[in-house]
C-alpha cells in the first residue's frame, strides 16, 4: 500500500509503501519514524481514533492518499561533527522500516497503468486496452523494469532543453559565420544525396516507439519507450534542420523523399525499417528496434556524417551527430535492460530467449546489409561497423542468446 505523509507545517510530502497486506497507524507511524522528516521525534497521525492497532482502511485512508502527522518536540540541533558510522550502511538501510522511501523517478512513473477487469475488451489485443497477448514474450513481473537512466518527465525536458539549447547555438554560429557556404564541393555532394533522407528511418522509429508505449505492459516500460519516441522525433527533426541550413548556401537540397524510395543505397533501410514499423508485437519491436537495427543504421549513418568533416569546413554536422548519440546511447542501456528482465526471468527466460533468438537470427544479417549498403562503396563495412557489430553480438551472448555469425562484407538483402 501506497501512501504519502507530511509533518503538519514542515516538510514535503513523502511516500511510503507498506508491505502489510491490511496496514496498521502503527506501521505507518514506524515507516514514518525512521524518515528524514521526522528527525528523531514522536510522531502521531493527524486523524481523530489513529490508535497503533487501528488499519489504515478502518480510517478511510486509501492507497495513494496524502495523510498529515505530528511531530512532538523541537527539531534537534546538532552542532558536533558526524561519526564515522561503524555498521554496514546496506544493512542499516535494510533493518530502518517496512518501507523503503521512494525515490522521484519511482515515485512517479509507478501505478501510472491499471489492470484488469477492463470495461473494454475486445476480441484482438489492437482493440483492447492492455492484453498479455499483445507480445509473445512473456514474464512474471513486467512492473519489475527499471530503466538505468531513470529519467522521468521533470529530468528528461531538462536534459534535452539543454542539448537543444547548445545544438542551437552551434546552428547560429554556423549561419552567422557562413561556415556552410565554405564546406568542400565533395562534401556537399555527398551529404546532397543523404542527410535529408536520414529523416524517415528516425521518423519510421518515432512511430514504432508511439505503438510500443501505447501497448506496453507496465507504466515502466511504457516511460522509457516514450522518451524513445519523442528522442526519435528530435533527431528526425535534426536532419532536416541540417538539410535545410546546407540548402540555404547550396542547391539540391529541397526533397529528399525520391532518393528515399528509389535510390538502391536506401531500400535495403527502408524494407527494414517498415519491417519494424509493421510489428504488431510491441515487445519484439523493442528489442529488434533499440538492440539490432538502431545501433547498426546510427552507426553506418554517423561514420559518412563525420568522416573527415572538419577537414572539409563542416564543423556542425558531427557536433549534431554527438548530440543524437547521446540519445541512442541512452536507448541501447534502457533496451539492454529490457532483455535482461526478460532472459534473466527464472520462469519464462527460456521461453523469451529462444523467441528472441529467432527474431535476431532473422533479421540481424539483414539490417547488417542494409547498413552496410548504406555506406556505399568507398567504405569498408566490416570496419564501419564493428563497434555495432560486436556490442549486439556481446550484449545478446550476456543475456544466453548466441547469434550467427555475419558475413562482414556482404552489402546485398533482398528488397
Amino acid at each position: 500500500m501506497l501512501v504519502y505523509s507530511r509533518v503538519l507545517g514542515e516538510s514535503a510530502p513523502e511516500a511510503f509503501v507498506l508491505s502489510n497486506n491490511d496496514p496498521t497507524v502503527g506501521d505507518l507511524l514506524e515507516a514514518i519514524s525512521g524518515a528524514r522528516s521526522a528527525q528523531g521525534r514522536i510522531v502521531e497521525l493527524d486523524i481523530d481514533g489513529a490508535e497503533d492497532g487501528v488499519t489504515l482502511t478502518e480510517l478511510g485512508i486509501v492507497d495513494g492518499d496524502l495523510v498529515t502527522v505530528n511531530a512532538i518536540g523541537e527539531q534537534p540541533v546538532d552542532t558536533k561533527p558526524a561519526q564515522k558510522p561503524s555498521l554496514d550502511l546496506e544493512s542499516v538501510r535494510v533493518q530502518m522500516s517496512k518501507g523503503r522511501r521512494l525515490n522521484e523517478y519511482e515515485e512517479v512513473t509507478q501505478l501510472l497503468q491499471w489492470h484488469s477487469p477492463f470495461h473494454i475488451n475486445n476480441d484482438r489485443p489492437s482493440h483492447q486496452v492492455w492484453s498479455d497477448d499483445s507480445t509473445l514474450l512473456r514474464c512474471s513481473d513486467w512492473e519489475a523494469y527499471r530503466t538505468p537512466d531513470k529519467l522521468y518527465y521533470r529530468t528528461y525536458t531538462t536534459r534535452q532543453a539543454r542539448a537543444g539549447r547548445t545544438i542551437a547555438t552551434a546552428f547560429e554560429f554556423a549561419e552567422t559565420d557562413k561556415q556552410l557556404a565554405t564546406v568542400d564541393p565533395a562534401r556537399v555532394e555527398l551529404l546532397r544525396h543523404l542527410v535529408g533522407q536520414l529523416q524517415y528511418p528516425d521518423w519510421g522509429l518515432c512511430v514504432t516507439h508511439q505503438h510500443t508505449t501505447r501497448f506496453a505492459l507496465s507504466s515502466w516500460i511504457a516511460g522509457a519507450t516514450s522518451f524513445m519516441m519523442f528522442d526519435e522525433l528530435r533527431h528526425a527533426q535534426l536532419y532536416g534542420r541540417l538539410a535545410l541550413a546546407y540548402g540555404e548556401q547550396h542547391e539540391g537540397f529541397d526533397d529528399p523523399r525520391p532518393a528515399w524510395m528509389e535510390s538502391p543505397r536506401f531500400q535495403p533501410t527502408r524494407r527494414v525499417i517498415e519491417e519494424i514499423m509493421a510489428t504488431l508485437d510491441w515487445g519484439k519491436a523493442i528489442v529488434l528496434a533499440d538492440l539490432v537495427v538502431e545501433p547498426l543504421h546510427t552507426t553506418a549513418a554517423h561514420a559518412l556524417l563525420t568522416k573527415g568533416s572538419l577537414s572539409a569546413g563542416d564543423g556542425l554536422t558531427p557536433f549534431v551527430c554527438r548530440s543524437i548519440e547521446d540519445d541512442k546511447l541512452r536507448h541501447r542501456e534502457s533496451a539492454v535492460a529490457f532483455l535482461r528482465l526478460l532472459c534473466d526471468d527464472e520462469t519464462h527466460g527460456d521461453h523469451n530467449r529462444t523467441l528472441i533468438s529467432e527474431w535476431v537470427g532473422d533479421l540481424l544479417p539483414r539490417a547488417y546489409a542494409a547498413s552496410a549498403a548504406l555506406l556505399g562503396n568507398g567504405v569498408n563495412p566490416a570496419e564501419a561497423l564493428w563497434e555495432a557489430r560486436t556490442w549486439i553480438q556481446a550484449e545478446f551472448a550476456e543475456s544466453g542468446i548466441e547469434t550467427a555469425a555475419l558475413d562482414v562484407e556482404n552489402k546485398e538483402v533482398a528488397v
